[in-house]
């Protein structure tokens, strides 16, 4: 059977720059970016507490990514003299489905590469009830609070193990349906690593126990930070379904179903394919299952609103290491030459073989993850060279016209909006009388 990893690269079989433009996502942006800081302290100061900085600057990064006009390089072959004009990325996190996909892809090549290592690991997920949710929504701070309490509860689980086990866990912080949702999405290790260097797997997984765990190690948290009381966790202690949940997959050691896993921590809050704009206006997020389609309706400036929400901070950390997986516990095993597989006997006096720096260009990483190499060129199959890097938009223009590339062109408006623009338009006209 095919794999979901192998279809994704077999989708870029050839090249091709990703057209923003052309996308609902990018029409709703660029229409309603600035009306959006107009009316915000009105509108949705309440609901969503202050407009940050980040957001507009993700918004205005994002309409230059991808687009010819704002920046770009220029490879050339000197084979056939053929060039091509490569768009400049917003790299910006949590917003630009196109930069989220490629981060995504990295991180997870590393992950399988240089970090997780031969031992099974499990797929866990750790959440919230909706009561507590608002906290984590109005001071993006507190999040490392769900990440504490996550890592916590697996190591009690993994306790009576000799050795130390291991966490990466990811912050998602959107629904299906765009509405806030903080969740921990997490890769363990199912089991523990000794001073040795031996592994020792887990036998089984008290999912049960793991729960408890979880949730009390939440409301400790929130009580430390006296943003509930005791007579709030007494409450939510009797309710038959407390909304916490804590989901626990098999263990698995395949590199395929670890290379999704660990694209799927880095996973882009909003998919293009889940956006339409409908004739009325209204912005439409849909959920599919097996069963029954769901749609959530927006106005355009409401689903900006609830989409900013969504955007972390440039100094926030969204992924974080535990254990023996930990950047600080890695180096400290590579120093020591303490490696993590079993066959492997410990040998201080070996030279230590220093792991690959990760790749500083985009065209390595696109050919490694992708099996396609941007810069091949497409008529004649050599190796094009970046010969330039194009800042002026003149210039880049003239380029444009030359090998007859349309550089940018402006989406059309959202339907809502001509209707205004029209009903406007009827209402100033000034009637004549005989």
């Amino acid at each position: 059977m095919q794999t979901t990893w192998d279809r994704n690269r077999e989708k870029q079989l050839q090249f091709t720059r990703h057209r923003p433009e052309e996308t609902s996502l990018y029409r709703v942006i660029y229409h309603y970016r600035d009306e959006l800081g107009r009316c915000w302290e009105e509108r949705f100061e309440d609901k969503y507490g202050k407009l940050r900085d980040c957001v507009l600057e993700a918004f205005d990064s994002y309409l230059n990514c991808g687009i010819l006009l704002h920046g770009c390089a220029r490879a050339y072959c000197e084979n056939c003299k053929h060039s091509e004009l490569i768009a400049f990325s917003c790299k910006r996190r949590g917003l630009c489905p196109s930069c989220d996909a490629k981060r995504g892809l990295i991180f997870a090549e590393n992950l399988h590469e240089n970090v997780i290592g031969p031992h099974p690991v499990r797929h866990l997920v750790f959440s919230l009830p909706k009561r507590l949710r608002i906290y984590f929504k109005y001071d993006r701070k507190l999040t490392k609070l769900l990440y504490r309490a996550a890592w916590d509860a697996w190591s009690v689980i993994t306790g009576n193990l000799p050795g130390k086990t291991a966490m990466i866990a990811a912050l998602h912080t959107a629904g299906d349906l765009l509405h806030f949702h903080p969740h921990i999405h997490s890769i363990a290790l199912d089991g523990a690593v000794d001073e040795n260097g031996a592994f020792h797997q887990l036998p089984e997984i008290d999912i049960d126990k793991l729960h408890d765990c979880f949730r009390q190690n939440v409301f400790n948290a929130l009580l430390k930070q006296e943003l509930i009381t005791q007579d709030v966790v007494d409450n939510m202690l009797t309710w038959e379904h407390s909304g916490f949940n804590v989901w626990s997959g098999e263990p698995f050691t395949d590199p395929d179903t670890r290379r999704f896993l660990g694209r799927y921590l880095k996973k882009s809050p909003i998919s293009l394919e889940r956006i339409s704009i409908r004739d009325d206006g209204k912005i439409g997020i849909t959920r599919k299952t097996d069963d029954f389609d769901e749609t959530r309706l927006f106005d355009p400036l409401e689903f900006l609103a609830e989409l900013s929400s969504h955007i972390p901070n440039v100094w926030e950390q969204t992924t974080r290491y535990f254990g023996v997986l930990a950047a600080r516990t890695r180096g400290s095993h590579a120093t020591k030459k303490l490696h993590l597989n079993n066959d492997t006997p410990l040998l201080l006096d070996e030279p230590i073989e220093p792991t690959p720096p990760a790749s500083k260009y985009w065209a390595t990483w696109i050919k490694r993850i992708y099996n396609v190499d941007p810069l091949t060129c497409p008529k004649c199959q050599h190796q094009m060279k970046i010969i330039a890097f194009l800042h002026d938009s003149k210039e880049i223009s003239a380029i444009a016209k030359n090998r007859g590339i349309q550089p940018y062109r402006a989406p059309p408006p959202i339907a809502a909006s001509v209707k205004a623009e029209n009903k406007i338009k009827e209402s100033t006209i000034i009637p004549i009388w005989d």
